[in-house]
């Protein structure tokens, strides 16, 4: 565990919490400004708490919905380093998308991919069908 001080958890799970209300409601822009101030609470460097991961995965998420690729793919590949999510089905998800919808076809099959092997068919179901397709010929169903 890190010298520095514990992030406050409390606090950080409160603006996530608030974040995703804004998120619910389709206001992402609302919904990355309580996910960068929760981001400040985190003491440095970030990618030593597990809390990092938790805030990271919720802006790249929040970029993904507003259809800001890159900033979605900064925020997931850096959560990937961070404690407690590099399994994390959800930002392997999360990240393949972004990466399809990027152009990067290869590096998102990887992660699309991953995704799959980790949890089946069902984490796609609510997602548009292309992402499941992309590796359709790369998965056993």
């Amino acid at each position: 565990m890190p010298s520095q001080p514990s992030p406050d958890t409390t606090k950080i799970k409160q603006l996530c919490a608030e974040g995703y209300q804004a998120y619910d409601l389709a206001d992402y822009s609302g919904a990355l400004r309580l996910f960068y101030q929760a981001w400040l609470l985190v003491p440095k460097p970030q990618t030593e708490w597990v809390e990092a991961g938790w805030v990271l995965t919720a802006i790249g998420d929040a970029y993904f919905k507003s259809k800001q690729f890159p900033q979605a793919i900064e925020a997931l590949r850096s959560a990937l380093h961070c404690p407690d999510i590099d399994d994390n089905p959800f930002v392997e998800l999360r990240l393949g998308q972004a990466l399809l919808d990027q152009g990067q076809a290869q590096q998102a099959r990887k992660h699309l991919q991953s995704c799959f092997n980790k949890v089946g068919r069902s984490i796609f179901e609510q997602e548009a069908p292309r992402y499941l397709n992309e590796i359709a010929e790369l998965i056993n169903t």
